[in-house]
């Protein structure tokens, strides 16, 4: 998909066998010593248009790393001949041990322009084979190798994976941040190509925001690249890679008409280029308008994208049978020579000539033998030395398992602790004020006994008339007391996952509350001032409420403890504040903790959600607190949490979760 915006020059079918051949020799002749990016992608998507190119794109490419005579330089181009070759013919398996023998090269040789290359084409390998996670990997990988030489062209083609595998990944805010990244550089450039980038980029972004269920931002973005390919006149691949992406979001937004419109003309544009990928891709989204509609014509349309699909198989069988041809085919042509130069030995030496065949067959002979012994070896060496690392490897798992099993409990704990602390202070003050009422009244009574025997009716009802405000003091304190055992009760129940509609102005102030007394609880001498600003027309939401209630939990602790560490070391006049703020904005409930403590360094930023790591002394944090935060709003609500800080003035913590 990201080659339509490289590739400017279209594909040019030479008419006759005799052109298509010199054709392919002179375009072989110029790509092995190309480093330019683009051109070598043009050259290499002409090679695959012709007949056989791939398969001779290999062949010179195993020739060239025969040739190489142990020169790093050559080994890297030559590899990297087989690797294109290997991508064309979508042979995964094989690309990525080509590629991963290429990175053991540039990397003992310190070149970052070819690991650059090797690193993109095992992203190309494993994104074949559809690992998603390790395609990203790769290709962030090779994105840096690229930035570093300066080459940004190779640079923002990695982004542009890095975009499409977060996407697939359901991660749209990575996604979207890759996209923007891809404009930025795109703006840098001075070449040919600015405009190309620009394109990939700006598709790019409109595919992150489809991703993220952003279908009015995907569209904008889509008709600007729509518009800038016609503009360019380039229309062979765009358009219905475009009008296939543009039909399913209006899809999206139930706009079938003008789903309808695209689709159909992209698959009239693919028809006429027999680009069966994107004939199945329109097929598919036509027969789901129709569906229901008109079942003559959604048939249609299902047929034409199994025969897509059928089609889009058998070209790939087709280019590997041509393949291995084309190797027979040398093979035989090989053994010919050799007979006719054989019979010509023979004609004109008789007995030298078979002496020497025979001397040369038998040095033959003890060379593969001596090869195969010495190939064997290490495979053996290489088989013993694997099975020692995945032994390793195994062990060293199971007790990163076991580590991670022991910090998950020690959190839980610790979280527990805090808890019950917070829930044990919170309690004290309904029975305090329960034991010190009940101590009056015990006095009242016997002052009430000695008015009542001494005769003294007023100011016995005086004394009752106090006794019944006290009684309903303690029945008030009583009741509150009950209020705060009860929710103890229901949060220490076991988390079924289940959904609750939940006033989240409620579940804000009780969270801050146990969080501040469990810090009070530990530390005596702590004191911060609690700001509450609810939206009092916040609507209900369904969550779970143990789920969010943990985040919140998390957030309000750690607000607290970085206030903390900035009052032991800030002036008198300092005042230690946190504050939660709620709204609803856009379809969504928006929560924000903010603390004017410590704040997060910003080297350190992007790394405080993932998982086990802390700023805080050992003992103090486990470093999983913000990684299960992020889970649980992102990955169990479908919401997202972002931070704002400024390092020694503040933090801000915003969560965003779905109304509906």
């Amino acid at each position: 998909m990201k080659k339509i915006f490289i590739t400017i020059v279209l594909l040019v079918m030479c008419a006759g066998t005799k052109a298509q051949s010199r054709r392919l020799d002179s375009l072989l002749a110029k790509i092995d010593q190309l480093d330019d990016t683009s051109r070598r992608d043009q050259f290499l998507s002409e090679i695959s248009g012709i007949q056989g190119g791939d398969a001779v794109l290999l062949k010179r490419g195993e020739a060239a790393l025969t040739k190489a005579d142990g020169n790093n330089k050559k080994q890297e181009r030559a590899l990297r001949l087989i690797c294109d070759a290997y991508f064309e013919l979508h042979d995964s398996p094989a690309l990525l041990q080509t590629s991963l023998k290429g990175i053991r090269l540039s990397s003992g040789a310190n070149d970052k322009f070819f690991l650059s290359e090797f690193f993109h084409a095992a992203a190309m390998a494993y994104r074949y084979a559809g690992d998603t996670r390790k395609s990203a990997g790769y290709s962030l990988q090779a994105a840096n190798a690229a930035f570093e030489t300066g080459h940004i062209i190779q640079a923002i083609i990695n982004f542009s994976n890095l975009e499409s595998d977060y996407a697939a990944l359901k991660m749209p805010d990575s996604a979207l941040n890759y996209a923007k990244l891809e404009l930025k550089l795109s703006a840098t450039l001075k070449t040919t190509a600015k405009t190309m980038m620009y394109g990939l980029g700006t598709s790019d972004l409109a595919e992150a925001f489809a991703a993220a269920n952003r279908p009015d931002s995907a569209l904008k973005y889509y008709r600007r690249v729509y518009d800038l390919a016609e503009k360019i006149n380039f229309q062979t691949e765009i358009f219905p890679y475009m009008l296939n992406n543009m039909a399913e979001t209006f899809l999206k937004l139930k706009q079938a008409d003008s789903a309808l419109k695209y689709a159909r003309e992209s698959y009239d544009r693919a028809s006429k280029t027999r680009q069966w990928d994107y004939i199945y891709n329109a097929s598919e989204i036509l027969a789901k308008i129709y569906e229901g509609k008109d079942d003559k014509k959604a048939l249609f349309y299902l047929k034409a994208a199994m025969a897509a699909k059928d089609s889009t198989n058998a070209a790939g069988a087709s280019r590997q049978f041509q393949l291995i041809n084309d190797k027979e085919q040398q093979r035989i042509g090989d053994l010919k020579d050799q007979r006719d130069k054989f019979n010509a030995l023979v004609r004109f030496y008789v007995v030298i000539g078979a002496a020497v065949a025979l001397l040369a067959l038998g040095v033959i002979l003890w060379r593969n033998n001596r090869k195969q012994k010495y190939t064997n070896k290490l495979l053996s060496e290489q088989k013993e030395e694997i099975t020692s690392q995945r032994d390793h490897l195994g062990g060293a798992l199971e007790q990163l398992r076991s580590t991670q099993a022991q910090l998950v409990q020690r959190e839980k704990m610790a979280s527990l602790g805090e808890l019950t602390a917070g829930i044990a202070h919170e309690i004290q003050n309904p029975l305090n004020f329960v034991n010190n009422f009940s101590e009056v009244n015990k006095e009242m009574l016997l002052e009430l006994e000695i008015e009542i025997k001494n005769g003294n009716t007023k100011d016995a009802l005086a004394l009752m008339g106090d006794l019944s405000q006290n009684e309903g003091k303690i029945n008030y304190h009583g009741k509150r007391a009950d209020f705060i055992v009860k929710g103890m009760l229901e949060h220490s129940r076991t988390n079924t996952g289940e959904t609750q509609l939940t006033d989240m102005n409620v579940l804000c102030d009780e969270f801050i509350k146990l969080s501040y007394h469990g810090l009070r609880a530990k530390d005596k001498s702590f004191n911060a001032e609690m700001v509450a600003h609810f939206d009092p027309g916040l609507p209900k939401i369904n969550v779970v409420q143990q789920d969010i209630g943990r985040v919140l939990l998390n957030l309000f602790n750690n607000a607290f403890y970085a206030v903390n560490q900035k009052q032991k070391t800030a002036d008198a006049d300092y005042k230690p504040e946190v504050t939660v703020t709620t709204s609803a904005e856009n379809g969504l409930v928006v929560i924000k903790v903010k603390d004017n403590g410590i704040g997060i360094p910003d080297a350190i930023k992007d790394k405080i959600m993932q998982p086990f790591f802390t700023t805080k002394p050992t003992g103090e944090g486990t470093g999983l607190g913000l990684s299960l935060s992020y889970d649980m709003v992102v990955k169990g609500h479908g919401g997202t949490i972002q931070v704002n800080s400024v390092q020694g003035e503040r933090c801000e913590f915003i969560i965003h979760l779905p109304i509906s």
